[in-house]
């Protein structure tokens, strides 16, 4: 590492020499003619050679790090030359190849590539690492195609006219999703609170290979309030959380745990539009028994059936009067009524009456305890807007993982973070734990220790 650290400004100054010394002369000759075109031809020429630049150094410095340890006594002492193969990775400035030795081990014959493993590269991957967390990122918000050609626009020359070679595909960009893994994000503890808010819905989404079924997307956000920006609210703190099973559920019961002081939490407000599953999530938290969990109803769910039951602005204002006053007799007589003048509709009518008299009491703390539930618009922004607003299907894997990179941008995580931070692992590792040192307790080779040491201190970690 110190003869790397000796060496590096002068390999750096003669790159810089040999790159840009007789390269500007000839760029200037090059134009004959005053025009717009020798602007532009300029700019690309010299981004060209910059990329070009900066390709080659980093194959030297690679070469120069393998170099160092080939002609290392530790080395020598314990490996020998196998042979001496090219690798070729994509980064975003473009292909470099270099070249680079594997050694066997004079011991047990175990053979490694050590410049590949200093780097924390993984095997026979062409793509580095940065390009794939620019992937993870931009397709948390667009889809395949438009996630493509955007990372294909960044690699290589900035400044092109013509059509620039396109290294990666939809299917690649796939791919690149379905093997990643993130780390979970650490939760960021909040001021205490007294009241939480819960708001839920679902989202059915087309998959692939399923008989053409859709597949319930359930979901809920939690916040601790609104903030006003004139006429409009936003949510304070807001964290999204979906799935198709139970564990979303816990994944939010550790998040409120984590992030709050559930001691200090007297009020949790949970609204819906009355699903069954939705009215079972008082049970899950209850975290203390001075909690008090009020339940209400969804206005836009409410106010979609008085208008459904019958078109009239009288009577709706009517029928909304009944309920909100609490009027059973008198909200039964007239939905009674409208379906004796409609016969016709009597199967609707009485569906709608019903739905609102199972949620009667929830409508009741909506205008009580003045609530409002603005899950539409978060199912919109969030699963609608990129998985139904146009015609397709996915597969339920698939779903899973844009799901989650998805929420992790909403959430407003750092994506290529979490990515980066998990790349020498292929499970999920999760920042909230303590990292405990049990290496004593393994029996780790001392070369692959010394090589993690060296790697950190390079990258500065």
């Amino acid at each position: 590492m110190n003869i790397i650290l000796q060496n590096y400004n002068n390999l750096i100054n003669n790159l810089i020499k040999e790159y840009f010394s007789n390269k500007i002369e000839k760029i200037i000759r090059s134009f004959n003619n005053y025009d717009i075109h020798i602007y532009i031809s300029l700019l690309s020429s010299f981004d060209d050679n910059m990329n070009s630049f900066i390709c080659h150094s980093i194959k030297c410095i690679l070469e120069e790090i393998d170099r160092c340890y080939c002609n290392s006594l530790e080395r020598k002492r314990k490996y020998h030359i196998k042979y001496k193969t090219k690798r070729t990775i994509l980064t975003i400035f473009g292909e470099i190849t270099y070249y680079r030795f594997f050694y066997k081990s004079k011991l047990n014959g175990s053979c490694f590539c050590y410049v590949d493993r200093f780097l924390g590269l993984k095997k026979y991957d062409y793509f580095d690492p940065y390009i794939k967390a620019e992937i993870l990122d931009y397709v948390s918000e667009n889809n395949y195609s438009k996630t493509a050609y955007h990372i294909n626009s960044l690699i290589g020359n900035r400044i092109c006219i013509s059509n620039k070679t396109s290294f990666i595909s939809r299917q690649t960009v796939r791919n690149i999703i379905l093997h990643s893994t993130l780390s979970k994000p650490k939760v960021k503890r909040l001021k205490p609170v007294d009241s939480l808010y819960i708001i839920s819905d679902e989202k059915w989404i087309p998959t692939q290979n399923n008989k053409r079924k859709k597949v319930m997307q359930k979901s809920i956000v939690i916040f601790d309030g609104f903030l006003s920006y004139g006429k409009r609210k936003k949510l304070n703190h807001k964290m999204t959380f979906s799935g198709r099973d139970e564990q979303f559920i816990y994944d939010a019961i550790d998040y409120i745990e984590e992030a709050y002081d559930t001691s200090k939490i007297k009020y949790i407000y949970m609204l819906g539009d009355g699903a069954s599953w939705i009215k079972n999530l008082k049970s899950y938290f209850n975290y203390n028994p001075n909690i008090t969990i009020i339940q209400g109803l969804d206005k836009f769910h409410f106010k979609q059936c008085l208008w459904k039951i019958y078109p009239d602005k009288d009577i709706y204002n009517a029928l909304s009067e009944y309920v909100v006053t609490n009027n059973k007799n008198d909200f039964n007589r007239l939905t009674n009524e409208i379906s004796d003048l409609y016969p016709s509709r009597k199967d609707k009518i009485d569906e709608y009456k019903k739905y609102i008299q199972n949620n009667w009491t929830n409508i009741l703390n909506l205008y009580k305890y003045d609530l409002s539930c603005p899950m539409e618009s978060q199912i919109s922004h969030t699963f609608a807007e990129y998985f139904t607003s146009r015609p397709k299907a996915f597969n339920k894997t698939t779903i899973n993982k844009l799901i989650k990179i998805r929420l992790l941008k909403k959430n407003n995580y750092n994506i290529k973070k979490l990515y980066l931070n998990n790349i020498d692992s292929k499970e999920e590792v999760d920042l909230n734990r303590k990292n405990l040192d049990f290496s004593i307790f393994y029996k780790k080779d001392t070369y692959e220790i010394q090589i993690e040491t060296k790697r950190k201190h390079f990258l500065g970690i």
